[in-house]
């Protein structure tokens, strides 16, 4: 580093005008998959953010938004290898593929709080769904507070805030909205009958089968 620093940009016009910015810490990658733009910001090896939306600008500006003031970062036109797996386990989470990874995840800018909402929901095996009521009690929070960090989770869908959902079994807030959510959550159905746990310590997080949902109106 040579004492660069690019504030964050959030107006997707700018971001095309300064997208090489020389010596910057966070790399910024986008690809296109079928229909769908993929982004993720990188530091090293490390998942700062993803993201996935149907058009580039849409993609990537949430993760302009939460990229911290004062911290330089460059885009990079072809994904490296870390960024290719990241993407290749984004398309396949979101068509309802079993996936395995061992991403880092770089969490030190959130809360303590929703880093724990974070890591217990990353534990939501596919083909399942938990509630934010569920979530919020092993976590020792409310589900008020589980549902926000849900809502802001910067590592979607590859840390699953879409298998979270109401205690009725219905379908509440998704960035992508709730036909999308529906729709994802569908390719994931592996037609299990049987709500099951995932052991935690002391705690045991409790799971529900994709088909008890209800569906978005």
């Amino acid at each position: 580093m040579h004492g660069l620093s690019i504030k964050r940009i959030t107006d997707f016009k700018n971001f095309q005008t300064n997208r090489h910015v020389g010596d910057a810490m966070l790399k910024l990658y986008r690809k296109k998959i079928g229909e769908t733009w993929y982004a993720a910001a990188l530091d090293g090896n490390k998942v700062v953010a993803t993201n996935f939306a149907g058009n580039e600008k849409n993609a990537l500006q949430p993760i302009l938004k939460s990229l911290p003031y004062d911290v330089p970062f460059e885009t990079i036109d072809k994904p490296d290898a870390t960024a290719e797996e990241l993407f290749k386990t984004m398309s396949g989470i979101l068509n309802g593929k079993n996936v395995s990874f061992k991403f880092e995840f770089d969490m030190t800018r959130l809360p303590r709080t929703t880093r724990r909402v974070l890591e217990v929901m990353s534990l939501i095996p596919t083909g399942y769904v938990t509630t934010y009521g569920a979530l919020a009690k092993v976590v020792g929070t409310g589900p008020r507070v589980a549902g926000h960090a849900c809502a802001t989770n910067p590592f979607a869908p590859i840390i699953p805030c879409h298998r979270v959902v109401a205690s009725d079994m219905s379908l509440h807030g998704y960035g992508g909205g709730l036909k999308l959510k529906w729709r994802i959550l569908q390719k994931e159905n592996r037609g299990y009958k049987e709500a099951s746990r995932v052991k935690l310590k002391e705690k045991e997080l409790s799971l529900f089968p994709v088909n008890q949902l209800r569906p978005p109106r």
